[in-house]
């Protein structure tokens, strides 16, 4: 399960690099001379678009916190240690 878990924490990672680079080039435009007075538009579409990645970054990052919830309260055992044992025992 962890495996799975692991693949998928990793694939929402990627989603959300991918997302955050999607409206940051779409915020550089303007550095690139596309403007809302040369390309009305386009701008609109991209301004629509950049808005629609925010809320998918949004769900994305809900999601992964959520799942990183869930592999932190798997429970895990404890290593086994012979010499703690021996305290423990009152060995030495």
């Amino acid at each position: 399960m962890t495996i799975k878990t692991d693949s998928e924490i990793l694939r929402i990672e990627k989603r959300i690099r991918g997302l955050n680079r999607v409206t940051s080039a779409i915020n550089d435009l303007s550095i690139y001379g596309i403007f809302y007075g040369n390309y009305p538009e386009l701008v609109k579409v991209l301004e629509h678009a950049k808005d629609h990645a925010k809320e998918e970054l949004k769900k994305s990052k809900n999601m992964l916190e959520y799942i990183n919830q869930d592999v932190k309260e798997e429970p895990q055992e404890a290593p086994h240690n012979e010499v703690a044992d021996a305290y423990l025992d009152k060995r030495i």
